[in-house]
């Protein structure tokens, strides 16, 4: 199959951004097929309903998640409790760990995860959503369909549309430029945040979070990544 400008994208890659801000870059993409969007969906909104309802952390599903704030915990998720802190913060942590299982029970999710340590962040971070980019092209033209990347932000990282542009017209399944939008609007994207913080995790092996080094790759077995690039 040849790609086509007007083509429809049968696949949403949800991307959302990792590292420390300086010296190492991540980037991990969720993909789902539009048939099972609606269940990955689904699946999410009940694990928002169980958080909502569960005595140890009733996380109102109207909030935005956040792994960086949970694993903290800080922001909303700080210990508020009539509960110890050390019992608010463990179950606070286990939401990002409940949310990776989720995100591998949806049906037919491909999960990407790449990295790069750097000494000039505002030239290898896009670099890195290139590469990303390129990777996620070739794995739709292996599959022979079309695929569209939705980015959590405001659309003001003119850095990323450039690279993704890096693409060639010729051989591109990566419908238009990507779309972006914020996290808290869209549930899939804060899958993706999960990913993201998790993956950094695995690679980074801060101590402070060396209880969440395995999540990552005991979740995603199949994976393959983090991967440098």
């Amino acid at each position: 199959m040849s790609s086509e400008n007007g083509a429809t994208p049968h696949r949403d890659y949800e991307v959302d951004d990792g590292g420390d801000g300086s010296t190492r870059i991540l980037f991990a993409a969720l993909g789902i097929d539009r048939p099972y969007r609606a269940t990955a969906e689904r699946l999410w909104q009940e694990f928002r309903a169980q958080l909502a309802a569960d005595p140890r952390t009733l996380i109102p599903a109207h909030i935005a998640l956040h792994a960086v704030e949970l694993a903290g915990p800080r922001g909303r998720f700080r210990h508020v409790r009539g509960s110890s802190p050390e019992y608010h913060r463990r179950h606070m942590q286990e939401v990002i760990l409940r949310g990776l299982r989720v995100i591998a029970a949806m049906p037919g999710a491909r999960v990407h995860c790449v990295h790069r340590e750097t000494t000039d962040y505002a030239r290898d971070r896009p670099a890195l959503f290139a590469a990303l980019a390129h990777d996620l092209n070739a794995e739709l033209a292996e599959d022979g369909t079309h695929g569209r990347l939705i980015v959590d932000g405001d659309g003001r990282e003119v850095s990323l549309r450039e690279a993704h542009r890096t693409l060639s017209p010729e051989g591109r399944y990566l419908v238009g430029d990507p779309v972006f939008e914020p996290a808290r609007t869209r549930d899939l994207l804060q899958a993706a945040d999960f990913l993201a913080y998790a993956a950094y995790q695995a690679v980074a092996e801060r101590e402070s979070r060396r209880f969440m080094w395995h999540w990552f790759a005991e979740t995603f077995p199949d994976a393959g990544g983090p991967r440098a690039r």
